[in-house]
Protein backbone atom coordinates (compact mmCIF):
# COMPACT_ATOMS: atom_id res chain seq x y z
CA UNK A 1 0.00 0.00 0.00
CA UNK A 2 3.04 2.24 0.36
CA UNK A 3 2.98 3.40 -3.25
CA UNK A 4 -0.80 3.89 -3.17
CA UNK A 5 -0.66 6.01 -0.03
CA UNK A 6 2.19 8.09 -1.37
CA UNK A 7 0.40 8.71 -4.68
CA UNK A 8 -3.32 8.19 -4.09
CA UNK A 9 -3.63 9.72 -0.66
CA UNK A 10 -2.19 12.94 -1.92
CA UNK A 11 -4.95 13.40 -4.44
CA UNK A 12 -5.48 17.06 -3.79
CA UNK A 13 -1.88 18.22 -3.50
CA UNK A 14 -2.43 21.43 -5.48
CA UNK A 15 -4.61 22.60 -2.59
CA UNK A 16 -2.03 21.35 -0.08
CA UNK A 17 -4.25 18.81 1.68
CA UNK A 18 -4.87 15.08 1.48
CA UNK A 19 -8.10 13.30 0.60
CA UNK A 20 -8.79 10.07 2.52
CA UNK A 21 -11.15 7.16 1.92
CA UNK A 22 -13.35 6.24 4.90
CA UNK A 23 -12.95 2.49 4.17
CA UNK A 24 -9.94 0.70 2.66
CA UNK A 25 -9.90 -2.97 1.67
CA UNK A 26 -6.63 -4.65 2.66
CA UNK A 27 -4.92 -8.03 2.96
CA UNK A 28 -4.80 -9.28 6.54
CA UNK A 29 -1.14 -9.53 7.63
CA UNK A 30 -1.96 -12.57 9.77
CA UNK A 31 -3.95 -14.83 7.38
CA UNK A 32 -3.87 -12.94 4.03
CA UNK A 33 -7.69 -12.86 3.87
CA UNK A 34 -9.60 -9.63 3.30
CA UNK A 35 -9.49 -7.02 6.05
CA UNK A 36 -11.28 -3.69 6.27
CA UNK A 37 -9.76 -0.49 7.58
CA UNK A 38 -12.39 2.05 8.62
CA UNK A 39 -11.70 5.58 9.73
CA UNK A 40 -12.66 5.59 13.39
CA UNK A 41 -14.32 9.01 13.33
CA UNK A 42 -15.94 9.38 9.90
CA UNK A 43 -19.65 8.48 9.94
CA UNK A 44 -20.86 5.62 7.70
CA UNK A 45 -22.57 7.94 5.18
CA UNK A 46 -19.25 9.53 4.22
CA UNK A 47 -17.24 7.79 1.48
CA UNK A 48 -14.15 10.03 1.66
CA UNK A 49 -13.02 13.21 3.38
CA UNK A 50 -10.32 15.86 3.18
CA UNK A 51 -7.57 16.50 5.68
CA UNK A 52 -9.18 19.65 6.97
CA UNK A 53 -12.12 17.59 8.29
CA UNK A 54 -12.05 17.11 12.04
CA UNK A 55 -11.75 13.34 11.74
CA UNK A 56 -8.69 11.79 13.32
CA UNK A 57 -6.37 10.13 10.77
CA UNK A 58 -6.73 6.78 12.49
CA UNK A 59 -8.21 3.56 11.09
CA UNK A 60 -9.61 0.49 12.86
CA UNK A 61 -8.49 -2.60 10.97
CA UNK A 62 -10.43 -5.86 11.24
CA UNK A 63 -9.90 -9.10 9.35
CA UNK A 64 -13.08 -10.64 7.96
CA UNK A 65 -11.75 -14.18 8.57
CA UNK A 66 -9.42 -14.39 11.57
CA UNK A 67 -9.12 -12.56 14.90
CA UNK A 68 -6.69 -9.87 13.66
CA UNK A 69 -7.65 -6.42 14.96
CA UNK A 70 -5.59 -3.26 15.28
CA UNK A 71 -5.72 0.52 15.03
CA UNK A 72 -3.22 2.43 12.88
CA UNK A 73 -2.52 6.02 12.00
CA UNK A 74 -2.46 6.92 8.29
CA UNK A 75 1.33 6.91 8.14
CA UNK A 76 1.42 3.38 9.60
CA UNK A 77 -0.99 2.02 6.96
CA UNK A 78 1.85 1.70 4.45
CA UNK A 79 2.72 -1.75 5.80
CA UNK A 80 -0.57 -3.23 4.52
CA UNK A 81 -1.21 -4.52 0.99
CA UNK A 82 -4.30 -3.30 -0.82
CA UNK A 83 -6.91 -5.97 -1.52
CA UNK A 84 -7.95 -4.44 -4.86
CA UNK A 85 -4.58 -4.23 -6.54
CA UNK A 86 -3.01 -6.00 -9.49
CA UNK A 87 -0.56 -5.48 -12.28
CA UNK A 88 -2.10 -5.29 -15.75
CA UNK A 89 0.09 -4.80 -18.84
CA UNK A 90 3.01 -3.81 -16.58
CA UNK A 91 0.84 -1.10 -15.01
CA UNK A 92 0.06 -1.10 -11.29
CA UNK A 93 -3.71 -0.77 -10.90
CA UNK A 94 -5.41 -0.30 -7.53
CA UNK A 95 -8.50 1.01 -5.77
CA UNK A 96 -9.17 1.90 -2.14
CA UNK A 97 -12.40 -0.12 -2.03
CA UNK A 98 -15.14 -1.54 -4.29
CA UNK A 99 -16.99 1.79 -4.57
CA UNK A 100 -13.79 3.48 -5.72
CA UNK A 101 -13.13 0.57 -8.11
CA UNK A 102 -16.66 0.83 -9.52
CA UNK A 103 -16.14 4.53 -10.29
CA UNK A 104 -12.82 3.82 -12.02
CA UNK A 105 -14.43 1.09 -14.12
CA UNK A 106 -17.22 3.45 -15.15
CA UNK A 107 -14.65 6.03 -16.21
CA UNK A 108 -12.63 3.49 -18.19
CA UNK A 109 -15.86 2.49 -19.98
CA UNK A 110 -16.78 6.15 -20.63
CA UNK A 111 -19.93 5.86 -18.53
CA UNK A 112 -21.56 8.85 -16.84
CA UNK A 113 -20.14 9.66 -13.40
CA UNK A 114 -22.44 12.55 -12.63
CA UNK A 115 -24.18 10.92 -9.66
CA UNK A 116 -21.25 8.75 -8.51
CA UNK A 117 -20.18 9.47 -4.92
CA UNK A 118 -16.55 8.90 -5.97
CA UNK A 119 -16.64 11.15 -9.06
CA UNK A 120 -14.43 13.61 -7.16
CA UNK A 121 -11.54 11.19 -7.74
CA UNK A 122 -12.04 11.05 -11.52
CA UNK A 123 -9.51 13.83 -12.02
CA UNK A 124 -6.87 11.77 -10.22
CA UNK A 125 -7.13 8.57 -12.24
CA UNK A 126 -3.62 8.07 -13.67
CA UNK A 127 -3.43 8.84 -17.37
CA UNK A 128 -1.71 5.53 -18.06
CA UNK A 129 -4.85 3.73 -16.83
CA UNK A 130 -6.96 5.74 -19.28
CA UNK A 131 -4.69 4.95 -22.21
CA UNK A 132 -3.60 1.36 -21.52
CA UNK A 133 -6.38 -0.27 -19.51
CA UNK A 134 -9.48 0.33 -21.65
CA UNK A 135 -9.35 -2.81 -23.81
CA UNK A 136 -11.78 -5.70 -23.26
CA UNK A 137 -9.08 -7.96 -21.82
CA UNK A 138 -7.84 -5.29 -19.42
CA UNK A 139 -11.37 -4.34 -18.31
CA UNK A 140 -12.16 -8.00 -17.66
CA UNK A 141 -9.10 -8.27 -15.38
CA UNK A 142 -10.18 -5.14 -13.50
CA UNK A 143 -13.78 -6.38 -13.22
CA UNK A 144 -12.43 -9.62 -11.76
CA UNK A 145 -11.25 -7.58 -8.75
CA UNK A 146 -14.94 -6.83 -7.97
CA UNK A 147 -15.57 -10.52 -7.25
CA UNK A 148 -12.29 -11.15 -5.44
Amino acid sequence: MNNSINNGGKTHVKYDHFHYPRVIELHCPKCNAQALASNKDAPPGIEHFIEIAEFEKCWNIKCLTCDFRTTKKWEEMKIFKLWLKREIRDVEFWAWNRNHLHMILKRLKNENLESDRWSFFETYIPGIWLTQLRGKRELKKIEHLMIK
